[in-house]
């Protein structure tokens, strides 16, 4: 692999809310900073994790302050953003193989594929539906 990491929504949302394992991803991200490692999503992500930060603040598991603080957060990462024109054919491949409902996860696949990085998730049903069939793929849970 590279100096490149490709995270997902679940990973990055244990960056900047108070859940389970966000202590083991706060540990990953400082070793990444530290080591210089270029992190990169597809562009879904911004719309990911904005929107799970303001259903919560919707369903009143976070204030309106806490909610912007956190969508902050999120902004002040440097994150690089990617996607080719390959992008969507190859997050179609990945859905049919791992007979996949929608292509968001697959997004995430197809770009780490792309950039020949790890893909880092903390989603416990995509883990289990990839069967730890793909090498580069790496979970909060290992």
């Amino acid at each position: 692999m590279n100096s490149k990491v490709c995270i997902d929504a679940s990973f990055l949302l244990k960056l900047v809310l108070p859940e389970d394992y966000s202590e083991k991803v706060h540990l990953i991200w400082t070793k990444w900073i530290n080591k210089t490692k270029i992190v990169c999503a597809p562009y879904l992500l911004i719309y990911e994790t904005h929107s799970v930060i303001r259903n919560k603040v919707y369903r009143k598991e976070l204030t309106l302050d806490e909610g912007i603080a956190a969508s902050d957060v999120l902004v002040d990462q440097e994150i690089i953003f990617y996607h080719s024109p390959m992008t969507a054919k190859v997050a179609w491949d990945f859905a049919k193989k791992y007979n996949r409902p929608t292509l968001y996860d697959s997004f995430y696949l197809a770009v780490a594929k792309e950039l020949k990085s790890e893909f880092w998730t903390a989603d416990k049903k995509l883990v289990k539906n990839l069967n730890n069939e793909i090498p580069w793929v790496k979970s909060v849970f290992d």
